[in-house]
């Protein structure tokens, strides 16, 4: 029996029986909150399983028990970060409890078919790894490890084996020039490459596991400068792991976002000199910090929205009066503030925040922005996976010819007054039109069988 969802209205993903005639999937409301509903596959009777409590978090995948009783969902945070998988009950009469590896991301959920023991592909250890948990709070048990990442469970029917997806995968950055394009990272995964302002020098973050659209700045990793004309890279802060980061326009300091003892974020500075350890700044507490001029730090708070603050956590005020999603950039005038926000029918789509007043910009739904040094020019992707386009800046500018209604297209980007289209995944532009950091993957991915003992 073929099964039919208009997901142009439902928004619906992650479909799966869950007993005969039943469906369990994922639901978008008010664009990004994503929660669990069920109803009969005629789409009569539903009704919601699971809503996470924050208006920003996502539950994204669930697996039903074999008695139809209980469901393993997999869930982002507001800030959209993978969490523990979630058990909660059917008939929704409570918000369930956390299941797995406790403190780690988890992206997969499953049941052995007596419903006794419940699997996870998580992340405890750096690697996404198959782990299993007697139902409801039993002891954790690792069944497989090593250099490979797995994920997605598909249990036998007799419960002695499961099919999941065992994956080698590494994502290095790459330089492109005038004179051809060669490898800077040399081990590890790399993520967030950037220019320091003179264009001499690419920091990058060394991940566990690879970088993709949606988390890539969110795995934590020590930084790592490298020196483009001797070639050699080294790391910045030693046992450092940081989530993200960001360099002041003078080229003398990065600003670096990292939790604290107790799992808060935390912003940290420190110097390309070597000479100072990172300093935590006081009295703040948010992520995803940028640089505006002067040193003064713009960065997203815990309630989500954009402060700016002085490098010793003085002068800290609200930017504007609008909560941002995801901050993705500030001008390097800072005279704008780029995000994924809410627009007033309560959609959200990337904006661009005149930072001294004014009505936003709208850019598009998504897209991938990043400002050159010095800011002449952009990269712009309408999507993170799609090609980027580098986009010169006039001086003065910050900000490209946005058609009414925003980039509705890749077409309209490539409509810009001199866009060069590149073959790049994410380009990360340069101190010139022709020169830009990219990242280059390899990929293998096979499915496997695992004994279940």
């Amino acid at each position: 029996m073929s099964l039919f969802v208009d997901t142009s209205i439902w928004y619906a993903s992650g479909l799966v029986w869950s007993a005969p005639g039943q469906v369990l999937f994922s639901k978008i409301g008010k664009v990004p909150h994503m929660g669990i509903v069920t109803s009969l596959e005629s789409r009569i009777g539903e009704r919601d399983v699971y809503s996470p409590v924050h208006e920003e978090a996502m539950a994204h995948r669930s697996s039903a028990s074999p008695d139809g009783k209980w469901v393993i969902l997999v869930e982002m945070d507001k800030d959209h970060m993978w969490g523990p998988c979630r058990l909660v009950p059917m008939d929704a009469t409570s918000v369930g409890h956390h299941v797995g590896p406790p403190k780690a991301a988890c992206t997969s959920g499953g049941w052995s078919p007596d419903g006794r023991w419940m699997y996870f592909s998580s992340n405890a250890g750096g690697l996404f790894h198959i782990w299993r948990q007697r139902f409801r709070n039993g002891k954790l048990e690792q069944l497989t490890s090593g250099p490979t990442e797995e994920e997605g469970i598909a249990m036998a029917p007799d419960g002695r084996s499961l099919v999941t997806a065992v994956t080698l995968e590494s994502v290095s950055v790459w330089l492109h020039e005038t004179r051809g394009t060669r490898q800077i990272s040399l081990e590890g995964n790399a993520a967030e490459p950037k220019f320091t302002p003179d264009g001499r020098k690419l920091c990058y973050r060394i991940v566990a596991k690879a970088p993709n659209s949606l988390q890539f700045t969110r795995e934590a990793g020590p930084l790592w400068l490298a020196d483009l004309e001797s070639g050699r890279s080294s790391p910045l802060v030693s046992d450092f792991p940081v989530l993200a980061y960001d360099i002041s326009l003078d080229g003398r300091q990065v600003v670096l976002e990292a939790e604290d003892r107790e799992g808060k974020p935390r912003l940290w500075l420190t110097t390309f000199d070597h000479q100072l350890p990172p300093r935590q700044i006081p009295n703040v507490e948010g992520r995803q910090a940028s640089f505006g001029p002067a040193g003064e730090l713009f960065f997203r708070g815990e309630d989500g929205f954009v402060y700016r603050v002085q490098a010793d956590g003085k002068e800290l005020r609200k930017a504007f009066e609008q909560p941002i999603l995801i901050l993705k950039g500030v001008s390097p005038d800072g005279k704008w503030i780029v995000g994924w926000s809410r627009l007033a029918d309560g959609d959200a789509a990337t904006q661009a925040f005149p930072v001294d007043g004014g009505s936003p910009v709208l850019v598009s739904g998504w897209i991938y922005w990043r400002w050159a040094p010095g800011a002449n020019s952009l990269s712009i992707a309408h999507t993170p996976e799609g090609q980027s386009y580098i986009i010169p800046l006039p001086p003065g500018q910050a900000l490209p010819a946005i058609p009414a209604g925003g980039f509705r297209s890749e077409e309209h980007m490539a409509r810009l007054p001199g866009a060069r289209k590149t073959d790049a995944l994410m380009a990360i532009p340069g101190p010139s039109p022709d020169v830009y950091a990219f990242y280059r993957s390899t990929t293998q991915r096979n499915l496997y069988r695992i004994p279940v003992p």
